[in-house]
């Protein structure tokens, strides 16, 4: 068997040296830097580069409303478990997957049960940060819900993946961006993920807490 790197923090840093190796940031301001690098650590794939957007104001944003103890909702237990508390200690992750109202809703509109869950967010989604790790459904409700009801999230984070409606979803929210001027973090493309999502998330809490 080959010899292997066994020390976390020498893995760590050799994992950051490639990704700086690899990509061209030129063009990115710090914060951008730091938000970018995390994202392509969290899949392996330095290709991302060319997919991920970055509204202007999107960490500062981000960074105010974790300052200012919003609420951070969330599609998914998966993208709930993988966000670092420690780094937001004072803001609630919420994910209302297993509520019961969402069962309710989609049995009455025949939806998925993750974009159910976004009509409980309802009464939370001014100054929130809102985070769609995994279903396209639930960033096309969400979408839904901020057109009819002219809501100002803080931040929306979207990484939903897939062959069905990923593309299409996000596109739709960069299109929402450019109308509104909503703050966006998203990834063109099929790709994405729970694990994408919360490098977003806790890159801009390691930034809130000058790391």
């Amino acid at each position: 068997m080959n010899s292997y790197i066994k020390d976390p923090d020498e893995i760590y840093k050799k994992s950051f040296e490639i990704i700086f190796s690899e990509v061209n940031l030129d063009g990115l301001d710090d914060l951008e830097k730091k938000l970018v690098t995390r994202i392509i650590h969290s899949c392996g794939d330095t290709s991302i580069i060319d997919d991920i957007v970055i509204s202007k104001n999107a960490i500062n944003a981000g960074l105010k409303a974790i300052e200012s103890d919003c609420k951070v909702l969330v599609d998914s237990k998966m993208v709930q478990a993988g966000v670092i508390k420690k780094n937001i200690p004072t803001n609630k992750v919420e994910c209302f997957l297993d509520n019961k109202n969402a069962s309710k809703i989609v049995k009455e509109y025949k939806t998925t049960r993750s974009a159910a869950a976004i009509d409980l967010w309802k009464e939370y989604l001014t100054s929130s940060i809102l985070i769609i790790g995994n279903a396209p459904t639930a960033l096309f409700r969400l979408i839904e819900l901020i057109k009819e009801n002219n809501f100002k999230p803080s931040l929306i984070i979207a990484t939903p993946l897939g062959f069905v409606g990923a593309i299409e979803s996000k596109e739709e929210l960069i299109n929402l961006h450019n109308s509104t001027g909503l703050n966006i973090i998203t990834l063109r493309g099929r790709r994405g993920g729970s694990a994408m999502a919360c490098a977003a998330i806790n890159a801009i809490g390691l930034m809130n807490k000058n790391e």
